[in-house]
């Protein structure tokens, strides 16, 4: 993997990139970091050019000013009309770029994306964390790395966005082609929420996936083969609307409603 320092507001950040293809930028949630999509690395690299972004630390950087901060980091890389996957908060992100900035996202994955609050309390959502932290304690060391290396601050800050940030009446604005994943076993982002991006989301489909919140590292074969399916259409821009395709290679679309399940 390629790791290029890029300036942004005078700081220099880093871009990992690996593969060759068309350009994906990989965007991680809350308290992350690339390291969250290793998994996916090996097997997207042979068909992508992949570019797993560090979200910088919040603080004097407001939460609002992520998508904006990615933007100019993109510039700064030389890179123009993107495909773009994020997480959690690095879907809220993502969603946020695509508003900003339609004419730079060909495509976008939202994974579990924050951006529709759910309504739940301090408990409601704290009980949930713990089920979905012990769902992946095997990776404990690097989630336990990337909280020390985000710091309280910034995880504060990355809480009370998530929570509060509500995305509905800027949804309809996005032109890109959108492939919703989601967990069926997600806690912190119910799958009904799921539901609530789809029907606000003008071009989506929705896959679900046999796992929780974090796919890369419960289902990694499976998300890599709905990014592979979706990504690997052609973009919808350039097709009439009777030759617009279904998502093949193990994703079937389920109903009218354009939702998708794995095979």
């Amino acid at each position: 993997m390629e790791v290029r320092r890029v300036a942004v507001d005078g700081k220099p950040v880093s871009l990992r990139t690996a593969g060759t293809g068309d350009d994906l930028v990989v965007v991680h949630g809350l308290s992350g970091s690339w390291r969250w999509w290793t998994p996916l690395v090996d097997r997207l690299a042979s068909h992508l050019r992949l570019h797993l972004v560090e979200l910088p630390r919040l603080g004097r950087l407001r939460a609002g000013e992520l998508a904006p901060s990615l933007g100019r980091l993109l510039d700064e890389a030389g890179l123009g009309r993107v495909d773009v996957v994020g997480h959690s908060l690095g879907g809220l992100v993502a969603a946020e770029l695509a508003v900003a900035r339609p004419e730079q996202v060909r495509r976008l994955v939202l994974v579990a994306p924050a951006g529709i609050p759910c309504g739940r309390g301090v408990l409601g959502r704290s009980l949930p964390l713990l089920e979905e932290l012990y769902d992946v304690r095997a990776q404990l060391p690097t989630i336990v790395a990337d909280a020390v290396r985000t710091g309280p601050v910034s995880l504060v800050h990355g809480i009370a966005y998530v929570w509060e940030r509500d995305l509905r009446a800027e949804l309809a604005s996005v032109r890109a082609p959108t492939l919703l994943v989601w967990g069926d076993r997600d806690r912190l982002v119910p799958p009904p929420v799921a539901d609530e991006w789809q029907r606000l989301l003008p071009r989506s489909r929705l896959v679900r996936l046999p796992c929780g919140h974090v796919p890369m590292w419960e289902a990694p074969d499976e998300l890599a083969a709905a990014l592979l399916a979706f990504l690997g259409e052609e973009p919808l821009d350039d097709l009439d609307e009777d030759s617009r395709p279904g998502v093949g290679d193990g994703v079937r679309l389920a109903g009218d409603d354009h939702e998708a399940a794995v095979r």
